[in-house]
């Protein structure tokens, strides 16, 4: 670094002041005191722009602010102070419980039988020799502990739990009580008591209170007492907050070695005398924690008084918990506030380079809520653990637990997480890192704290769930051994290590989810796990997950090679590849209507855990790929139609006696960009609808500056082309030239339809001028003329940059990401066909339904990439159903290039309309960033876009409530309740299936009809022809004014609302079919006469019209 040159003060300035140089000759004191102020400037101006800089927007700031207040529990009011009264009752009620002398066990147990109080010991239960004796004296201390003692209760559905921790005396316990389980049976014993002292009480009963055992955060060797109320009226129970009181009987301080409870030692001896001791890190941890509530307890209080942000840090972290579905107990995942809180309270020390802390005590609680997401994303701490307190060669077991270890305590604060929790919990901090991170992202907040992120259907790419096997099956399935976390978490782990060696790099991440057990009688018998499912969720790589071939190791590698043999059983096979190697793999049939993974999670289930738990696997998410023909599969659908383009391309080109030559030849259609519903060139649709087709000339002064003679010249070219066309390949090209638009000059009003009859192919031509946008503007803008005519230049302007300037835009865009994601070509589709079943695709723009799927994938945040129809496309429709169009615009960033100046045309449009007549729906993207083409003219309505917005959140709701038995089929059933009338169209087939080939006795007829066209002269007749579109677009254009259709060709259901008109005044072309209401001083009232208006649209339609029904 260069060294500061000197300067002389010139100011009296800030800056002026940390540049003064002392004197040469100045005292060292004064020196040193300077040196000291001026360190103490520099720091908290680094601390005030890193605050500052925290923030991604003072919005974002005050949002966080506000919601820090509003779930914050008012410990002061009188709902508080109730729940104090409760607890202090409570704990007077524990202290008057009698003392009772030690027994052995056999006399505990008929103590309690005859009390009808169950003891609930841990598995397994301890046997009729030992030795030692069970006793209970009044607690040595007893107080609160956890969020309600530190403050960090939140508000919400859940019940809040209070903690009193009681504290058992020392001399209840012996030097080797730590092994074998002794704790525990003496902790169950002393709970037990607790129960009867308080079961029986009077007082208890008087302050309408019950009391259930359950399991501490799911750990099956630490029951409690859960008291609450028994419905009666208690102050624990309120209709805003239901709290319960957990009584947790904890070790006292020093009564077991902490040497012996580190993760490498054995503290639960084999009944075999020749086996070798495992370790046991869970055992040893759960019962190492005993001892840490109130010490820890300590810790955070020390923490939140050095550090001002650390309680409200506490508070984010414990609502993004939340809201991903996790917390402290097992089957939670086994990390909660708690687990966050000590972590957080732990990097405050250490953590960091050097031994130095990670947080800062300077840092606001937003800073410090990321770096806890930054450390829990970067850091592997199955790798690479963290430990305080203890040497550096403490050893940690050899499995995939993460490690945070205390070593004051002996305590790995994570020892309840799973594989599989812990790496959902590193995906989900690596997801909201992307969230704060997108700058294009609007609802970086929402997504982070407000929307809840733990839905199967939309969180992960497919589901699998199966029941647990029953309770008597669990036993057999798992033995007891030293580890009791619990059977179910034990077959959990089985699952999931099968699953994620057979399923290997096809997914990037397995979840497994069951539901935690529920409290149960003081009074029951043996605790038995309660029937449940497993709940797997997978998240596909994209790239792997339909390979058919799965690699194994070479046969030279013995092990390996027995190890994948024994895995595989009849599955595997020694295979010779293509270069030659000749190795051990697994083939699965890649033409079955099954997915690979399927065949693969229903062959491991049923090798290594029966052919009952495979044959009672539910799937959820394959029943949308039969929603499409074609099923999951992408762009590749779509190859005929892009060959049948290239063909055109050739073929137009190799033209040349045209005035002009051709500069380009564009795409301009769904079926160019894989994204119509319908499969062209299918053999269920062996002619396809005209693709639209853009062909640009080059530029030349001799076209005529006339709109109205643009499209004369225009239309002699086509009449030209395909004459060029049908003489370039007489017996293969079809041609005919078509208008459109006779009603508007100015707007283009021909084009040339070009057919293949061989192969089905067919394309709609239009000629691009480019000197007709500046025409087009000019007449709008062209105060000489009437507003209509000014309206009607606009509305031409429209659609000739939908045609002809955006239309080749938005479709190389979206062809290219369907090529980049498999999955955006069918989760269009399914999402098209939505819009379509609830009657709404004759108002919004197919381009609008393309980019509101493009965005689910350019931006999938909060989420993961979308790996799978099901994920994609009721992602699209969550996102729909959150979209306030009203206040936010739809940005799709095709670039990757945050594009700021889009917002500031979309505030300047609101402001300038902001009854959004003009523009409901300001959608925009890299190739569109100041018009919002597709949405002019007010198209859709703004009562159109209101009922999207309710139909998405209609749909998103069923989702959420149907959970895992979701029928997708249900969610494109059309909702016809609100419409005024309903009619039902015949739909005309005007496409038949492709017949299948017959064997035919003689060659010649053979040969005859392979050289057959697939597509008749009728069908070339009714090219584009659909009678009930027809008929939809003559009463819209009949009765604009009056009312409005919303159909579904497919089906030809046809929902209408009528325009709200008041009645009014009658007078000459009042503009509605009217019939009088009242006649009163002369003036007739009319109002619109809906039974002729009806009766009408039936007479027109004709044998179209199949029925009609009036709300």
């Amino acid at each position: 670094m260069l060294p500061v040159a000197k300067r002389r003060r010139t100011s009296m300035s800030p800056s002026g002041e940390e540049n003064a140089q002392l004197p040469d000759g100045a005292d060292e004191k004064a020196r040193k005191k300077h040196a000291a102020a001026q360190h103490k400037t520099q720091l908290t101006a680094a601390v005030v722009g890193e605050m500052q800089g925290s923030y991604k927007s003072n919005v974002f700031r005050m949002e966080t602010e506000e919601m820090l207040s509003e779930v914050a529990v008012a410990y002061g009011g009188k709902r508080m102070k109730a729940v104090e009264g409760v607890l202090h009752c409570v704990k007077a009620l524990i202290d008057a419980i009698p003392d009772r002398e030690g027994m052995k066990i056999a006399q505990v147990e008929q103590q309690m039988m005859k009390r009808k109080i169950h003891i609930p010991f841990p598995e397994p239960r301890p046997e009729k020799s030992v030795q030692y004796t069970f006793a209970y004296k009044k607690p040595a201390y007893g107080n609160v502990a956890g969020s309600f003692a530190l403050k960090t209760l939140v508000k919400g559905k859940d019940t809040l739990g209070i903690d009193l921790v009681l504290t058992m005396p020392s001399e209840l316990f012996s030097e080797k009580d730590y092994l074998n389980h002794r704790y525990f049976y003496k902790r169950a014993y002393y709970l037990s008591v607790l129960a009867d002292g308080l079961g029986h009480s009077h007082e208890f009963k008087e302050l309408k209170l019950k009391a259930e055992y359950d399991f501490l955060n799911g750990d099956q060797l630490k029951p409690v007492l859960v008291v609450s109320s028994n419905g009666e009226g208690c102050a624990l129970d309120s209709k805003r907050m239901k709290c319960v009181v957990n009584i947790i009987p904890s070790a006292p301080p020093g009564v077991f070695p902490t040497s012996k409870l580190f993760p490498f030692k054995n503290c639960v001896r084999p009944q075999q005398q020749d086996a070798e001791p495992a370790p046991t890190p869970f055992y040893n941890a759960s019962l190492a924690a005993e001892a840490t509530y109130f010490p820890y307890l300590a810790q955070l209080h020390s923490a939140s008084g050095t550090c001002a942000a650390f309680a409200d840090a506490c508070v984010l972290g414990r609502i993004w918990l939340r809201q991903r579905g996790f917390g402290g107990a097992v089957s939670s995942g086994g990390f909660g506030h708690f687990e966050w809180a000590v972590l957080q309270a732990f990097l405050l020390k250490g953590g960091g380079p050097k031994g130095h802390g990670l947080l800062a005590t300077g840092y606001s609680n937003y800073q410090m809520f990321k770096a806890m997401l930054q450390f829990l994303a970067a850091r592997n701490l199955v790798v690479d653990p963290l430990v305080f307190g203890a040497s550096e060669n403490v050893k940690v077991p050899g499995n995939r637990t993460p490690v945070v270890f205390d070593g004051e305590h002996a305590v790995n604060v994570l020892f309840k997480m799973t594989s599989w929790s812990y790496n959902m919990l590193r995906h989900e901090a690596q997801r909201t890192l992307e969230t704060l991170g997108n700058a294009t992202f609007s609802n970086q907040f929402d997504s982070v704290f407000l929307q809840r992120l733990d839905e199967p259907c939309y969180k992960f790419d497919a589901v699998v769930h199966f029941p647990f096997p029953s309770a008597a099956e669990l036993e057999k399935e798992v033995a007891t051994g030293t580890e009791i976390s619990g059977k179910k978490v034990q077959y959990a782990d089985r699952i999931y290590k099968a699953l994620r060696e057979g399923l290997t790099d096809r997914v990037t991440l397995i979840h497994l989810a069951y539901a935690g057990e529920k409290p149960f009688n003081i009074k029951g018998r043996k605790f038995t796990p309660a029937a449940g499912e497993i709940v797997v969720g997978l998240l596909f790589n994209a790239q792997n997950v339909t390979r058919s071939i799965d690699r194994g190791p070479s046969p030279e590698e013995k092990k390996k090679a027995a190890a994948f043999r024994k895995f595989w059983g009849s599955k595997a096979e020694l295979r010779r590849f293509p270069d030659g190697s000749i190795i051990e793999s697994v083939t699965w049939p890649a033409k079955s209507k099954t997915p690979v993974y399927q065949q693969i999670v229903r062959y491991i289930l049923s090798t290594h855990f029966g052919k009952a738990v495979a044959e009672g696997v539910t799937f959820v998410g394959d029943a949308f790929n039969h929603l499409l023909e074609g099923g999951e599969q992408g762009a590749t659908l779509f190859q005929p139609t892009y060959d049948a383009f290239n063909t055109l391309e050739k073929d137009i080109n190799a033209i040349t006696d045209i005035p002009l030559a051709i500069r380009h030849i564009s795409g301009a259609a769904p079926s160019l960009r894989a994204a119509s519903i319908d499969i062209p060139l299918s053999p269920s649709y062996p002619l396809m609808d005209p693709a639209n087709v853009v062909v640009q000339f080059e530029s030349s002064t001799r076209w005529p500056q006339d709109l109205v003679a643009i499209q004369k010249t225009k239309a002699s070219f086509l009449l030209r082309l395909g004459q060029l066309l049908e003489a370039h390949k007489p017996s293969e090209i079809i041609t005919r030239v078509g208008l459109e638009n006779e009603d508007h000059p100015i707007m283009n009003y021909a084009f040339l339809d070009i057919i293949y009859p061989q192969t089905g192919a067919a394309f709609r031509v239009r000629i691009y001028h480019d000197r007709e946008a500046a025409l087009l503007e000019n007449r709008r803008n062209n105060p000489a003329l009437s507003p209509r005519e000014r309206e009607a230049a606009e509305a031409a302007l429209v659609e000739h940059k939908q045609i002809f300037v955006f239309g080749p835009r938005h479709t190389d865009s979206i062809r290219q990401l369907c090529h980049r994601y498999p999955h955006l070509s069918p989760t269009i589709r399914v999402l098209k066909r939505w819009f379509s079943a609830q009657l709404l695709g004759f108002h919004i723009p197919e381009e609008l339904i393309e980019l509101l799927a493009a965005r689910t994938f350019l931006c999938p945040q909060p989420y993961a990439m979308p790996g799978s129809i099901m994920s994609a496309f009721l992602r699209s429709l969550q996102w729909l159903a959150k979209w306030d169009w009203r206040k936010d615009p739809l940005f799709v960033d095709f670039t990757g290039e945050s594009k700021e100046d889009f917002r500031a045309t979309f505030e300047d449009v609101r402001r300038k309309d902001p009854a959004l007549n003009h523009c409901a729906l300001w959608v925009g993207s890299s190739y569109d960033l100041k018009e919002s083409v597709w949405t002019m003219l007010n198209r859709p309505a703004k009562v159109v876009a209101a009922r999207m917005t309710a139909l998405a959140r209609a749909a998103d709701a069923a989702v959420k409530a149907a959970a895992l038995s979701l029928e997708p089929a249900s969610l494109f059933v059309p909702a016809t309740g609100e419409f005024d009338f309903v009619l039902q169209l015949r739909v005309d087939k005007k496409r038949k299936e492709k017949p299948q080939k017959q064997e035919t006795v003689y060659k010649n007829l053979q040969l005859e009809e392979e050289d057959a066209s697939p597509v008749s002269v009728e069908d070339l007749q009714r090219l584009d022809f659909l009678p009930a579109r027809e008929f939809v677009h003559e009463i819209s254009k009949l009765y604009q004014n009056t009312l409005l259709l919303f159909p579904c060709f497919s089906t030809g259901l046809v929902g209408g609302v009528w325009v709200p008109i008041n009645p009014r005044r009658w007078k000459a072309n009042v503009g509605f079919s009217s019939m009088v209401l009242e006649e009163k001083d002369g003036e007739v009232v009319v109002a619109v006469n809906k039974p002729a208006v009806l009766n009408e649209i039936c007479r027109i339609g004709g044998e179209i019209v199949r029925a009609l029904s009036v709300r």
